[in-house]
């Protein structure tokens, strides 16, 4: 098993996602996420989740409500 657990992939998912995290890192979740079928569900749930949302706002404002509910998920965040 790689040098991370479940909590920390999940922790740094978005920022691995996001192309900001470094090469150990990224390296350490990428080999975790294919170990491990729980957070290789996650990440591909956020993948698809990221591609929806650019589909599908791609050259808009997203909708207030939308932004107010994202606002209020992110929040609640660890």
């Amino acid at each position: 098993m790689s040098g991370v657990d479940c909590n920390e992939v999940l922790q740094r998912l978005w920022t691995y996602l996001d192309g900001e995290a470094d090469e150990t890192i990224c390296h350490d979740l990428e080999v975790h996420v294919q170990e491990c079928l729980h957070c290789r569900q996650h990440a591909d749930f956020e993948v698809k989740l990221r591609k929806l949302v650019q589909s599908k706002c791609r050259g808009e404002r997203a909708p207030q409500q939308l932004r107010a509910d994202l606002a209020r998920l992110l929040s609640s965040l660890p």
